[in-house]
């Protein structure tokens, strides 16, 4: 009889290890970043001309996070490469008179933003004094005497340390490029 109440705790013992893991797993699998990354490329394909050139593709982001997002990008094709990362801040100030520019390199900082335009930076350096947003690029050189008429895709990437969201980038090579701004 001593042996029944062992074997009890023991297949007990091994149900809450069992149902422990599965709330584990189904937490891990519910849970999902508070962002996005924002398709605003295929609607609207990036243009180059023949003469090529480098070119700020803006990274937007809908929703909140707490730390800072890397851009990147990859499946560049021969003559593309990555140009490096820029991020700018928007410096307004409280009392009316005016706002400054920044330009660095980087990360987006951590905040939030609908999607449509600037970071609201979180937290704010200098409630008192100003309002900071930024904004994310990743800048992309095209070399010269790719064909006209040409095109292919790039991927775009933010990662935020735990998450990575990618979005494909068409870009077209034209004899001449409208402006989209």
């Amino acid at each position: 009889m001593r042996s029944l109440p062992r074997r009890t705790l023991a297949i007990g013992a091994c149900a809450a290890v069992s149902l422990a893991a599965l709330v584990i797993e189904a937490s891990s699998a519910s849970a999902s970043p508070s962002w996005q990354l924002v398709d605003q490329f295929t609607s609207q394909p990036v243009c180059y001309t023949t003469s090529g050139g480098t070119e700020p593709l803006e990274i937007n982001l809908n929703g909140s996070w707490s730390t800072p997002i890397n851009m990147g990008l990859s499946g560049l094709p021969a003559g593309v490469s990555f140009a490096g990362t820029t991020v700018i801040d928007f410096y307004y100030a409280l009392d009316g008179s005016g706002y400054t520019v920044s330009e660095g390199t980087g990360a987006i900082p951590a905040g939030w933003s609908n999607g449509t335009g600037p970071v609201r930076v979180v937290p704010q350096p200098a409630p008192q004094s100003y309002t900071l947003d930024a904004e994310g690029y990743v800048n992309v050189t095209v070399a010269s005497g790719l064909q006209a008429n040409s095109s292919f895709n790039i991927t775009l990437s933010a990662n935020d340390g735990t998450t990575t969201q990618t979005e494909s980038v068409p870009i077209q090579i034209k004899a001449s490029c409208k402006r989209h701004y």
